[in-house]
């Protein structure tokens, strides 16, 4: 079987992380990222991503928990691995405030999430412009660390887009 040439337009987390999975996904494979910019310059490198999904009206919802369980897996994965500290990926326990009620209560991810619970009046009543929020403990990736991770996990070529 011949070699499969991929590229991958984008050298930030979406672009790194679509050819990573595409290196690992696709047997006798060659992935080339294309982009103006790599790490240190991209728009991803000076973000960090908190892992807490929004809803998309035109996908549906069973998919999009299927998605966010996947990405939780695979980055819990990281974060309990020995290069954890070096990928910049780690659990972050949090609040999720609101001004207020939102629709849904009890989102869709809540059973993703480590210990998802409404949070308590009495933790509400340090946020006094908030009626609501939830408390839960999901990942953080610091891209600044995790974006090299990914481009040393994929052969990446720079070209001017």
């Amino acid at each position: 079987m011949d070699t499969v040439c991929i590229a991958v337009v984008g050298a930030g987390v979406i672009g790194l992380s679509t050819a990573a999975c595409i290196s690992q996904l696709v047997p006798r494979c060659t992935v080339t990222v294309i982009s103006d910019r790599f790490t240190p310059d991209t728009t991803s490198n000076v973000a960090a991503g908190m892992l807490i999904p929004h809803k998309y009206a035109d996908t549906p919802v069973p998919t999009q928990k299927r998605w966010f369980r996947e990405t939780f897996e695979h980055l819990s994965e990281i974060a309990k691995s020995a290069e954890a500290a070096d990928v910049g990926v780690h659990l972050v326990s949090g609040w999720q405030i609101f001004r207020s009620v939102p629709a849904e209560e009890v989102p869709f991810w809540a059973d993703v999430v480590l210990g998802f619970r409404k949070m308590t009046e009495a933790e509400l009543k340090r946020f006094p412009q908030y009626v609501f929020g939830q408390a839960f403990t999901t990942l953080k990736c610091e891209t600044s660390a995790y974006l090299p991770w990914l481009e040393r996990s994929v052969s990446t070529q720079s070209s001017v887009s």
